[in-house]
């Protein structure tokens, strides 16, 4: 007997907070990417009704046109109410991204072989939350190494980075940028190596970029709830110039996890057909995206300022149901040093830093002396500096 007929769960997607490879930007600290599960039908009736029924002067929903007056948010909380739980957004601020950027190109490369342990204790989220501290506490040392390596990811030429490269001693900085700024120097042929096998790909063009990631990930977590998706956006030239991700996933009905820090996350999902890339004054759904989309990064900024009166206070329930796991933004829980897996981390990276200037191979009995550390810990016999 032939399988049951799948019917595809219509995806539309769009974002706010574009600014492609710059993730330096300082007008626009967050970045949002927002998928909602509606069919085309369900989105044209509803936005048309929405437009009339607030007097919308326009003939399309735009959330950056909504918020400037009061029946305008109204329509956002209407869609908000609507739509909460049929919208899945992921939310990434901008400049923490790019220290995790750093350790993924800096870090990751040079312990790739074993790169499970260092996950498994989250030692990427320490280094990540480390550099991003440093940034925000106005280090100038810290922001000319973001500096530099926002220019290296960008040029893939390590010329002229002085703060990342040199062998010049900076006399003011702080020993956590002292110790990954010697990382850095030590494994300047590894790093360039990574990034050489980048050159000439679309993931070498974007790299910086959060679309991709973010699509992907939302279209992960849809794929465990719908068995097949119909996806649509706004047009995207880092997806429509880095495609082969998500074809590969047209008619891919495998299941596939990954287990991260004793957590299965799935990879992968189950596509109709290829992405389609539309406009939204067809397509209502991209508009409903759209102001899904906005909504989170108007908040985060918001909140990131203080103003909290900005926006009606029933907006938080509802955003608190639909962000996603996957977002990225800081959390300084990783840096509170009163915990024993936040001083492990800091043992390590001690370590790692000692083995990389006397040319020790960095994962030689690494595991035991994660270990060792640990044991250590607990019976009270280390202390930070």
């Amino acid at each position: 007997m032939p399988d049951a007929q799948i019917i595809a769960q219509e995806i539309y997607c769009d974002e706010s907070g574009f600014t492609g490879n710059n993730l330096l930007d300082s007008q626009t600290p967050y970045y949002s990417y927002a998928t909602v599960a509606v069919s085309h039908e369900e989105a044209k009736e509803f936005v048309e009704r929405v437009i009339k029924d607030y007097k919308v002067q326009a003939n399309e929903l735009k959330f950056q046109k909504l918020i400037r007056y009061s029946r305008g948010q109204k329509a956002i909380t209407h869609i908000l109410k609507t739509f909460h739980e049929r919208m899945k957004v992921v939310v990434h601020h901008k400049k923490y991204n790019l220290a995790c950027k750093f350790y993924e190109y800096v870090f990751e490369p040079t312990i790739s072989s074993n790169n499970s342990l260092f996950y498994n204790i989250n030692f990427h989220r320490f280094i990540g939350n480390l550099l991003y501290l440093e940034f925000q506490q106005q280090n100038k040392d810290a922001k000319e190494l973001f500096e530099n390596f926002y220019q290296l990811m960008k040029t893939k030429n390590d010329e002229g980075l002085d703060y990342m490269f040199g062998s010049s001693t900076l006399t003011e900085t702080s020993s956590y940028i002292d110790m990954v700024r010697t990382f850095c120097i030590s494994h300047r042929d590894t790093i360039n190596e990574e990034l050489e096998s980048l050159k000439g790909s679309g993931v070498g063009k974007w790299i910086l970029d959060l679309t991709v990631t973010s699509l992907a990930s939302l279209l992960a977590e849809w794929g465990l709830q719908y068995q097949q998706l119909d996806v649509f956006c706004d047009v995207s030239k880092p997806l429509q110039e880095e495609p082969i991700i998500f074809n590969a996933m047209v008619n891919r009905k495998d299941k596939i996890f990954m287990e991260i820090a004793g957590k299965e996350h799935p990879i992968g999902f189950n596509l109709a057909a290829p992405i389609k890339f539309v406009d939204s004054k067809q397509y209502p759904g991209i508009q409903i995206a759209d102001v899904a989309s906005g909504i989170f990064t108007y908040v985060f900024q918001e909140n990131e300022k203080g103003h909290y009166a900005n926006y009606p206070e029933e907006w938080r329930e509802y955003l608190i149901k639909s962000v996603s796991g996957y977002s990225v933004i800081p959390d300084l829980e990783y840096l509170d040093f009163n915990q024993i897996s936040v001083q492990r981390n800091f043992f390590l990276l001690e370590e790692l830093v000692s083995r990389s200037v006397n040319q020790i191979p960095l994962l030689e009995e690494i595991a035991e002396f994660v270990q060792f550390v640990t044991y250590q810990l607990h019976a009270n016999r280390f202390s930070i500096p």
